[in-house]
């Protein structure tokens, strides 16, 4: 097994390549030497598995970021007269959509958290 090229060069080329042999090449190692690694390396398969869910952990928490504002200007185009009526009823089918899967998605959370113990009170921050 290739050792000489770390883990986390190996991770980060994983990352930010779109495959396997992309990152092989980016670090100069055969795909092979990387499939290895995950077969068996338990320390690596858990630093790249961290560095995957700390990655889109980071892209959720900067979608959260700007929903605010989406919803916003989701509410100015259907409330705003000067905009076509096909595209306002758009806006608010759009928005109506989305709180039924918001809503839905609160639920299965809560539910979640009664069958773990927590507690779950919506304003607990």
């Amino acid at each position: 097994m290739a050792k000489s090229v770390s883990n986390e060069v190996i991770v980060s080329a994983l990352l930010q390549s779109g495959t396997i042999k992309e990152a092989a090449q980016a670090v100069g190692l055969t795909p092979r030497a990387i499939y290895d690694r995950m077969a068996d390396d338990r320390e690596f398969r858990a630093q790249y598995a961290e560095a995957k869910t700390a990655l889109v952990r980071k892209a959720v928490f900067s979608i959260n970021e700007k929903l605010a504002a989406a919803i916003e200007a989701v509410c100015d185009i259907m409330t705003n007269e000067d905009v076509n009526p096909a595209v306002r009823l758009q806006a608010a089918q759009t928005i109506i959509n989305n709180a039924a899967k918001f809503s839905s998605r609160l639920d299965a959370d809560e539910w979640h958290a009664i069958q773990e113990g927590q507690d779950t009170d919506p304003l607990d921050f």
